[in-house]
């Protein structure tokens, strides 16, 4: 994993000469289609475009990640809060060993879908800034706000509001 975080660093880094920027508000978010590890059905992979019409929050993690630990309660939370109006959290996994997210899964238990990216590649067309980094996308897929780590009162709060507004609560 830590490979593949530092992978993303250096990408990071060189932003400005790659050819692909960091996912900003207003843009489109970029599609995937992953293998889900929790709360999925069998062999069922996720795909962002399955949820157009919702608002999605998009939470890349790794059980390394402190930040994360303490994001994970607050996912669920709002997934519970507001799942009836539309919303969904969907977490990407970037260990590379499933094992360890398997691990963090059973010592923080949630019931909103697991992706698993072992490789990065969908962490990379992001253009992550850090761990853990969240998107979140209104019903027509565009990103309305990005949150780069956790910060239990500011980002918890800021989330709240940006979801409120957009299923209009």
């Amino acid at each position: 994993m830590k490979q593949i975080f530092r992978r993303i660093s250096a990408i990071a880094l060189l932003g400005a000469a790659s050819l692909t920027h960091a996912v900003e508000p207003g843009a489109s978010a970029p599609a995937f289609s992953l293998p889900g590890i929790a709360n999925v059905p069998d062999d069922k992979a996720i795909n962002l475009a399955d949820y157009r019409g919702q608002v999605v929050y998009v939470d890349f993690w790794a059980s390394w990640c402190g930040p994360c630990r303490r994001s994970f309660p607050k996912m669920q939370e709002l997934r519970e809060k507001f799942g009836e109006w539309g919303f969904e959290v969907i977490a990407i996994n970037l260990d590379e060993n499933e094992r360890d997210a398997q691990q963090f899964l059973n010592s923080h238990p949630v019931d909103f879908p697991i992706a698993w990216d072992p490789k990065g590649d969908v962490a990379l067309e992001y253009q992550l800034k850090g761990m853990p980094s969240a998107y979140i996308v209104d019903q027509q897929g565009q990103v309305r706000q990005v949150v780069v780590g956790f910060d239990d009162y500011r980002d918890a709060t800021l989330i709240e509001d940006v979801v409120t507004q957009l299923i209009g609560l």
